[in-house]
C-alpha cells in the first residue's frame, strides 16, 4: 500500500470519528480525483496545449498551432468544458511592437490555454464575463464557446453552465475599465483555487 494511500485510509477513518471541516473533506476528494488523472501507457507530453481564438483562418475559429510544420491545425468544435485554473496576461514582441495576450488556463483532457488578443472582442466577452462570475463557478467545469460575428474579423466569447446549458449573459458598455476587468478576473479564479 503506497504512503498516499495509507494517509489517504487515516484521514477517511479521522473523518469518520472526529468532525471534519467540509472543506477539508472536500480537498482530500479533490486531491485524490487529480492524482488519478495521469493516464498510464503512452500519452502526449504533460504540458498544456496552447489554443489560439481568432479568425485568421477560414477553415476555423480556433485552432492549435504545429510548429513543426509552421501550419494551422484546425479545432473542429466550438466549444471547450473544463475547469478554468488561472488567467494571466502576457506580452508577446509581434512585427516590432509589444502585443498583449489574454491566456486562460483550462484543464480538461489535458491542460489548455486559449490565447486570444486583449484587445479584441473575444478578449473582452471573456474577461467581462470571468469578472461577473461568482468565485465558485471557478471550482466546477465551465464551457467556453467560439461564436463568429457578422464581420470577418468579429469572434465572439460565450461562456456556459455545462450543467445546465445556460449561457452567462454579461453585456458591457462603452465605459469599462478593461485593467480593473481583468484583474478581477485574475483575483476571482486566484482566490477559487487557493481556498480549495
Amino acid at each position: 500500500m503506497s504512503l498516499y494511500w495509507t494517509i489517504g485510509a487515516h484521514d477517511l477513518a479521522r473523518s469518520l470519528t472526529l468532525p471534519m471541516d467540509t472543506n477539508e473533506l472536500l480537498k482530500a476528494i479533490l486531491d485524490e480525483l487529480r492524482s488519478q488523472r495521469q493516464p498510464l501507457g503512452f500519452s502526449h507530453p504533460p504540458k498544456p496545449r496552447y489554443i489560439y481564438a481568432n479568425r485568421k483562418y477560414n477553415d476555423c475559429l480556433w485552432y492549435f498551432w504545429n510548429g513543426a510544420k509552421n501550419q494551422h491545425e484546425p479545432i473542429e468544435y466550438h466549444a471547450l468544458t473544463g475547469i478554468i485554473e488561472k488567467l494571466e496576461l502576457e506580452e508577446k514582441e509581434f512585427r516590432g511592437k509589444s502585443d498583449s495576450k489574454v491566456n486562460l488556463f483550462i484543464r480538461a483532457d489535458r491542460m489548455y490555454i486559449i490565447q486570444s488578443g486583449w484587445d479584441t472582442v473575444f478578449a473582452k466577452g471573456l474577461l467581462y464575463t470571468l469578472s461577473k462570475l461568482p468565485i465558485d463557478a471557478f471550482t466546477k467545469p465551465i464551457t467556453i464557446s467560439v461564436e463568429a460575428g457578422e464581420t470577418e474579423q468579429v469572434l465572439f466569447c460565450r461562456i456556459y453552465n455545462p450543467a445546465t446549458g445556460s449561457s452567462v449573459y454579461a453585456p458591457y458598455g462603452e465605459e469599462v475599465d478593461w485593467e480593473a476587468v481583468t484583474q478581477r478576473a485574475i483575483d476571482k479564479i486566484s482566490t477559487a483555487h487557493h481556498s480549495v
